[in-house]
């Protein structure tokens, strides 16, 4: 079996770091898991991270020349401190966001985390915006903006109510929910939502600060399927220990 070294590399021009797994045989790229800032580096350790394949390790592999090997205790001058305990990292929610993502075979999804005006795009993913866009431009388009609170949005309901949800399809939603899905983003970046799971995120004082939602579970074949009962208790396991990294707000 093929032995495989984890560690940082930087993209030269933005300057973003990807977590690779690399072949120790004959250096081929394995696995990613990105991209985040050089923050992240001194956030999250190489083995805490959910590596996967898919639409950015491709992306990563056809342009590697554009990549150097990054190593933060050999770059004072990138080095950014830790954060305080009582911030919210965005390296932490990135992959927060990744690993639920990964259980879940989730095609997309955003982290939330409250602010005074409302909810904040902290995190998003979307594999058939960056398969189409690039990284770079489908994270702008995922985390343009924020959300109100006073919209009736499911991520507002579960932030509000502490509750999750777990929704089959979308668009078959009724009037009877507290709840209402808004398809205008769907239409304006020619999207499908389908299955939608969302929970509260709670830091390690237990106060809900965020809300962690996933979109589109698939099945081991790629298909569209919704968010299981016993896979909605494995992402909520998830959350839970997550809890102490995201500070308190």
């Amino acid at each position: 079996m093929d032995d495989l070294r984890r560690e940082f590399w930087m993209h030269k021009t933005s300057a973003h770091l990807w977590a690779v797994e690399v072949s120790e045989r004959d250096e081929s790229l394995f696995a990613c898991c990105g991209p985040f800032t050089p923050r992240a580096a001194g956030v999250v350790a190489l083995d805490e991270l959910a590596y996967g394949r898919g639409p950015t390790l491709d992306w990563l592999r056809g342009h590697r020349a554009e990549f150097e090997r990054y190593d933060a205790r050999d770059d004072t001058s990138r080095r950014v401190e830790a954060p305080r305990p009582d911030t919210i990292s965005a390296e932490v929610v990135d992959a927060l966001l990744t690993e639920a993502r990964r259980l879940a075979r989730a095609e997309a999804g955003t982290v939330y985390i409250r602010e005074p005006t409302g909810l904040r795009f902290a995190a998003a993913h979307n594999e058939q915006l960056e398969r189409r866009h690039g990284w770079a431009e489908a994270r702008r388009r995922l985390t343009a903006g924020s959300l109100p609170l006073a919209e009736r949005s499911i991520a507002s309901y579960v932030l509000l109510t502490h509750q999750p949800v777990n929704v089959v399809d979308a668009y078959a939603s009724s009037a009877e929910q507290p709840y209402v899905f808004n398809p205008a983003w769907d239409m304006k970046n020619d999207y499908r939502t389908r299955s939608v799971l969302a929970l509260p995120l709670r830091n390690a004082r237990g106060d809900v600060v965020g809300v962690l939602q996933l979109i589109n579970a698939r099945d081991e074949t790629g298909a569209r399927v919704s968010f299981s009962p016993a896979l909605q208790e494995q992402v909520a396991v998830v959350v839970v220990a997550w809890a102490p990294r995201l500070g308190r707000v």
